[in-house]
């Protein structure tokens, strides 16, 4: 084999290898202060505990304090309109690419501003996801209030049927910019804004990190191939 095609054929398997998607799902159970279960077709949700993929990527729900049956969500309370902050925690080591979350809302008006989601990084970049009614969050019901999405990223899972009534969790997702390439994801903070009826309060239901292999790792698995085409060179 010559050592063109070896060396294009190495790279082209660190690639594949970079390429392939890992999943991080974030604990959230530590803030959860509701059971979606109670709202308006909650009782279409799987439960807490239960595994969730939405659009290819993996979800965990969250119990209510390990209450079996319940399905727990971080709900922003009705505050006057003021933002509720909830950070999150991010295991060392998550070199990640995308963030996706499952946000929805109690009620909701399109237009309104819902809040954000903030991504930090260990260099103290931040990467930030605008909550926006009618564009990317919507209310979690399918009733009255808000029950369209402009934002043609958003992938969404239905529970229910037209007869018991459809809830719904939709599936958000930031691409984090080049300024967090080779650096990790240290904290991810949910702002909600407490809107209240009509408005909209919105709900954290679950957030998955994509991310990418530790740089160190790929250049210790091409030295590793390296060394084993130049043995086979050598027979």
């Amino acid at each position: 084999m010559k050592k063109s095609k070896i060396i294009s054929t190495l790279a082209l398997v660190m690639a594949v290898v970079a390429a392939r998607a890992q999943y991080t799902e974030i604990n959230i159970s530590s803030r959860v202060n509701a059971d979606i279960q109670t709202y308006t077709y909650g009782n279409s949700y799987p439960t807490g505990g239960s595994p969730l993929n939405v659009g290819g990527v993996p979800f965990g729900l969250a119990l209510l304090n390990n209450i079996p049956d319940t399905t727990g969500v971080v709900q922003t309370p009705y505050n006057g309109g003021k933002v509720q902050s909830y950070t999150f925690s991010v295991q060392p080591g998550i070199y990640a690419t995308v963030l996706y979350t499952l946000v929805n809302t109690s009620w909701g008006e399109a237009g309104v501003n819902e809040g954000s989601v903030v991504v930090a990084g260990s260099r103290g970049e931040t990467a930030t996801l605008n909550l926006i009614e009618g564009f990317n969050v919507r209310d979690h019901a399918n009733a009255v209030n808000c029950n369209t999405l402009t934002d043609p990223t958003v992938v969404s899972a239905n529970f229910g049927n037209l007869e018991t009534g459809l809830a719904r969790l939709d599936r958000q997702e930031l691409v984090l910019p080049s300024s967090f390439n080779g650096d990790t994801v240290t904290s991810i903070t949910f702002n909600g804004i407490g809107n209240g009826e009509p408005n909209g309060q919105p709900f954290l239901a679950g957030m998955t990190l994509e991310s990418v292999p530790e740089p160190a790792s790929l250049v210790v698995f091409g030295l590793g191939a390296l060394i084993l085409v130049v043995r086979r060179m050598h027979r």
